[in-house]
């Protein structure tokens, strides 16, 4: 539960805080949900398929460059232990938690643990506390950028970069992270204006078309779902080609113009989702559960149609809502944003003990 003075200042932080980038992550927390409603349904309707194709272009991407963005205070005094609270420790007892629950929703035969190959969504905050640690000493490289999309492309050719340490979308998705992290306030106001929100309505429209007509009415067999993943290697695609990494470019452009469209159309005032933008990470911890166990209940395989998939919106919708609510933030900010101060005074109280003695 949070306390009187936890909240005034987290009111006081929302006051200062940038009501665009959380519009932004709250709509981007929506996406991720909606895809992973989508997942089970994607064979059944082609609409939703280029829905859910269309979300993955650019949904992770996007919250990694807008993660990228708010690291440049990196070298500040208290970021480690800002890492291990607000990263680290969260990822630790999420990971228990979803490999319990799997075993529970699945009926498996026992539990398996995986702290160092990242259950499912837990890839997120591993990736995320890895690209915090190295980013200090990537970003004095020069061309550490163009290092960064050649390692993203070269990830792919190695048959070994599988789900340990997360390392093939580490290294696959830290591009989108870098540039985040160079982006300056001013690239991001470029964007606020009418002629640029028209363009991002209009490119939107015509990148799920894209999308579309790539999946279903294109003669190249790329299995889009599988590369837009960023975690398996292209041999395991069915593309050992040599010019595969070429595909990987295109999706690391066609990830940051999908990106610019939705950037653009974004709204930069206070919203009624503002606040619960804020809390994108409650969503993203916390949705799974409620994924795995309608996964589970094989609902795709008892329902069709339209009024079906409305209805899974609505339910991706509302979910969202729901886990970006403050009550929502109230139970769980003791797993997600863990007050442990007390261990850091603790040891420090230990060290002056002993250099006293």
């Amino acid at each position: 539960m949070c306390t009187k003075n936890q909240e005034t200042i987290q009111q006081n932080n929302l006051k200062s805080r940038d009501y665009y980038f959380d519009n932004a992550k709250f709509i981007l927390a929506m996406l991720v949900v909606l895809g992973h409603a989508y997942r089970p349904l994607i064979d059944e309707n082609e609409i939703i398929k280029a829905i859910y194709l269309s979300i993955y272009t650019f949904h992770m991407p996007l919250f990694i460059l807008i993660s990228g963005y708010f690291a440049k205070n990196y070298s500040k005094e208290g970021q480690n232990k800002k890492l291990i609270n607000s990263v680290l420790i969260p990822y630790i007892i999420f990971e228990i938690l979803y490999s319990l629950y799997d075993h529970w929703v699945y009926q498996t035969d026992s539990v398996t643990f995986t702290i160092l190959e990242p259950y499912w969504i837990m890839w997120f905050l591993f990736s995320l506390f890895l690209w915090r640690l190295i980013l200090p000493y990537i970003v004095h490289l020069r061309y550490s950028l163009v290092i960064a999309v050649l390692l993203s492309v070269g990830i792919g050719y190695i048959d070994e970069a599988d789900g340990f340490l997360s390392l093939s979308r580490t290294i696959a998705f830290f591009p989108f992270f870098l540039l985040g992290f160079y982006l300056k306030r001013h690239h991001i106001e470029r964007l606020f204006t009418s002629r640029k929100r028209i363009i991002g309505y209009t490119g939107l429209l015509l990148f799920f078309l894209m999308m579309y007509g790539l999946e279903f009415h294109s003669s190249i067999d790329l299995d889009l779902r599988r590369w837009l993943y960023f975690e398996f290697p292209y041999e395991d695609i069915g593309h050992p080609e040599w010019y595969a990494g070429g595909i990987r470019i295109a999706l690391i452009l066609l990830a940051l113009v999908a990106s610019f469209f939705l950037l653009s159309i974004i709204p930069q005032r206070k919203t009624f989702f503002s606040k619960m933008g804020s809390r994108s990470i409650y969503v993203y911890l916390i949705h799974g559960f409620f994924i795995k166990f309608y996964d589970a209940m094989d609902l795709d395989d008892k329902f069709s149609g339209l009024a079906f998939y409305l209805l899974v919106t609505v339910f991706a919708i509302l979910l969202t809502v729901l886990l970006s609510s403050q009550w929502i933030q109230r139970m769980f900010q003791p797993m997600i944003q863990p007050n442990i101060q007390w261990i850091y005074h603790h040891t420090k109280h230990n060290k002056w003990n002993k250099a006293t003695y």
